[in-house]
């Protein structure tokens, strides 16, 4: 796939990010917390599992979790488990193995001999524990794996806004009673409701009040993008008729990164299909279209959420850049539905009484189809 889509992405596709995952790395590496938010498809995971990638290769031990996959308090521990043991193991599920002796018996000797080693060291919980007990276990392990090993460890907590929905609000004030003691272990959290993850690294009433430092994601140049995209062309021997065809990408996508990844795939295949060689601004109208067609069903789902005729009229006041106070509806109930599309990443803050959509090709299909 000559434009990545669809999921996180390897180094060689993370367009002008060098400086801030370098910034990330150190950071982590120190033994500071990180807290990055921002809504799905904008990079977040793709500059996550770099960082952790290079810090593994710097000789840290890295554990990830994601919250989104989780089902349950014991899935949260399990999770939690087997990305801190793999570090030791070399294997993704370890308390599976554990857990049955048969195939351990079956298995690697060498890894059944390391997972003896690690039982004796460190004791493993049994599959018959309540998920309170497993949990507590989990929140423990990273420091005392780092303990054991003298290693520095960083997690990342992938939407972790979700923790919450799964386990509990209270899961945030045991993992903060836990975390804040422990001094080998740094955590990255990444989320994508940009709303509440503020909320709980910022507000004072939330249990993880200041205790990771808050980022922004930086924006990508227009330069870099520029010079991503023709690289990208011209490995595929296809010329760029002029500078303003990029230029042209670059602003119908408003810079969101996955989008803009979608618009150059879909200009790529059009090209492929049509036999032609160079990529024109004709080529790009097209691609455009293809890209928003594909991204309709994501629209309507993000939409279906909004169905309340207020919202509605929000959102398409919002396209069109009117004024969302009106005479006929009052101040608190726009404001309390604004917050709400904050809160999912709808839309961002610009300024006071100021909005945008994160997601330009969203505002433009609002002012199509409402």
């Amino acid at each position: 796939m000559l434009f990545p889509l669809g999921g996180p992405v390897p180094e060689s596709e993370i367009v002008d990010r060098e400086n801030f995952i370098y910034s990330l790395q150190t950071r982590l590496a120190e033994g500071q917390s990180i807290m990055l938010a921002g809504p799905r498809r904008i990079g977040k995971t793709s500059l996550a599992n770099e960082v952790l990638r290079r810090l593994k290769k710097q000789g840290l031990y890295i554990a990830s979790v994601d919250f989104f996959r989780a089902s349950s308090k014991r899935k949260i521990a399990e999770s939690i488990i087997d990305s801190c043991l793999e570090n030791r193991t070399g294997i993704r599920k370890t308390l599976d193995a554990v857990w049955d002796q048969a195939k351990l018996l079956a298995g690697s000797a060498k890894i059944a001999v390391k997972l003896k080693d690690l039982e004796f060291n460190m004791g493993f919980p049994k599959k018959e524990m309540d998920e309170e007990t497993l949990l507590e276990y989990a929140l423990n392990l990273p420091e005392m794996l780092s303990e054991k090993d003298n290693k520095r460890m960083v997690i990342l907590f992938d939407e972790f806004q979700d923790a919450g929905q799964i386990a509990g609000q209270e899961i945030y004030k045991q993992m903060r009673s836990i975390f804040q003691l422990q001094r080998r272990v740094s955590y990255l959290f990444l989320g994508s409701k940009e709303g509440m993850m503020q909320s709980l690294f910022g507000g004072k009433k939330h249990a993880f009040y200041r205790f990771a430092t808050v980022l922004p994601i930086p924006e990508i140049p227009e330069d870099a993008w520029k010079s991503y995209i023709n690289r990208k062309f011209k490995d595929k021997q296809i010329e760029i008729n002029r500078d303003a065809v990029l230029v042209e990408v670059i602003r119908l996508a408003g810079g969101h990164p996955q989008d803009t990844m979608l618009i150059c795939s879909e200009a790529y295949y059009t090209l492929l299909e049509t036999g032609q060689q160079v990529l024109t601004s004709d080529i790009i109208k097209i691609a455009y279209e293809r890209a928003m067609a594909s991204l309709t069903p994501v629209f309507d789902e993000i939409l279906d959420e909004y169905k309340k005729p207020l919202q509605r009229d929000i959102l398409r006041r919002l396209a069109v850049r009117e004024n969302i106070y009106t005479e006929s509806k009052h101040p608190n109930e726009v404001k309390r539905a604004v917050d709400q599309l904050l809160i999912s990443g709808v839309i961002e803050k610009e300024k006071r009484g100021r909005y945008r959509f994160v997601e330009p090709m969203l505002q433009e299909y609002i002012l199509r189809n409402y």
